[in-house]
């Protein structure tokens, strides 16, 4: 993992430069993405105009909307569709945000083993760090697993204010699965904001290999207290018999 990808995330401009300039030129005749980028620049400009202030993880990832904006309404304005030009976005993304991610996954080994507290233990660090005001986040109990409903997200507002909230599909939900996937664990979402609904499921769940480890292990040890106890109790009659013995000798 290269120390500079992971500086990358924190100069929205450069990374998104490399990373965008990269998928198109691997996708368009070389004039077709310079013109491309050339109206993503002139977009972008425009948007930093308006541009709302929040708090500094909230800005930060309000800066890559900006750009995945700009770059979408270029690709449809070059004739590019929205699902296509939404899917390369995805993967524009994702090359900025994956290592990132995976360094994160390797620091939860500290916190914890067992799988499921790893996913708790990272997924309140981006609330707290990352995901914070006016983003707004409703943890529910869960057995084999982590979830939680997200009432507001301010990239799903913004997105919906620029006339594309498809968009948000692409530039921010997709790689909650491609996160989940990469730290072992299967994300289920049947509703989002950004498809207008009132909130966003959230519902990542341990593989059964995890639970049955744990199980295994839960049960283990219950299996073993009763013969410690009853070693301890066999100790304690000897001992009794002993004493017993000695007092009348």
């Amino acid at each position: 993992m290269k120390p500079l990808a992971l500086l990358l995330v924190y100069l929205p401009r450069t990374a998104f430069r490399r990373a965008a300039q990269a998928q198109l030129g691997a996708c368009l005749p070389a004039a077709t993405a310079a013109a491309v980028w050339a109206r993503t620049l002139e977009v972008q400009r425009e948007l930093q105009r308006t541009r709302v202030r929040h708090s500094p993880g909230v800005n930060l990832l309000l800066r890559y909307m900006q750009w995945d904006y700009a770059l979408y309404r270029a690709l449809q304005e070059h004739g590019i569709g929205q699902q296509q030009a939404g899917e390369w976005i995805e993967q524009i993304n994702w090359q900025i945000f994956a290592p990132a991610s995976a360094l994160a996954f390797k620091l939860s080994r500290l916190r914890s083993s067992r799988l499921q507290a790893r996913i708790q233990w990272l997924l309140d660090a981006l609330f707290n760090l990352v995901f914070t005001r006016p983003f707004q986040r409703s943890n529910l109990p869960e057995v084999a697993g982590v979830a939680f409903d997200v009432q507001v997200c301010p990239l799903a507002s913004y997105l919906r204010k620029q006339g594309a909230p498809e968009l948000t599909h692409f530039a921010a939900c997709s790689l909650d699965y491609r996160m989940a996937s990469d730290w072992g664990v299967t994300l289920q979402r049947r509703q989002t904001l950004a498809g207008g609904a009132a909130y966003c499921d959230f519902r990542f769940s341990v593989p059964p290999t995890e639970l049955i480890a744990r199980e295994g292990a839960s049960n283990s040890a219950a299996d073993s207290a009763p013969d410690e106890s009853r070693t301890a109790l066999r100790r304690g009659i000897s001992l009794t018999d002993r004493s017993s013995l000695e007092r009348h000798v």
